[in-house]
């Protein structure tokens, strides 16, 4: 016997809801560890610099610094480390020009969000 199912079903933010609001309005927030210091963007549970549990948030100001990128039959994608924080993180790189350093989070509306990277605005 052969039969379709489907299944319908919500998952909630959890404690990632603080990362997840700020990529949906384009605006880095790192969790934090209040033992050491330490900003990790994207957010970790546990410190790896001291090993005790991220307990906080913070908006990371600033933008983002280009280590690296590379192209895939998905789109452009970089490795960037931002400001304010200790690790760096992989994002879409598609609306970023290939000789950019620097980047600024982009605002990803969709649900969920993904990290994306823009031109930093010149001031």
């Amino acid at each position: 016997m052969k039969r379709n199912v489907t299944l319908e079903y919500a998952l909630g933010e959890g404690w990632l809801a603080p990362w997840l609001d700020g990529l949906r309005e384009g605006r880095p927030v790192a969790s934090t560890c209040s033992a050491c210091g330490d900003a990790h963007f994207p957010p970790l549970r546990v410190c790896p610099t001291c090993r005790s549990r991220c307990d906080g948030w913070r908006n990371l100001g600033g933008g983002a610094t280009i280590l690296c990128r590379t192209q895939g039959t998905d789109g452009d994608f970089a490795m960037a480390r931002f400001d304010g924080a200790r690790i760096a993180t992989i994002a879409r790189a598609d609306r970023l020009p290939e000789d950019a350093t620097r980047a600024v989070l982009a605002a990803c509306p969709d649900d969920p969000p993904f990290l994306s990277l823009v031109t930093e605005p010149r001031t």
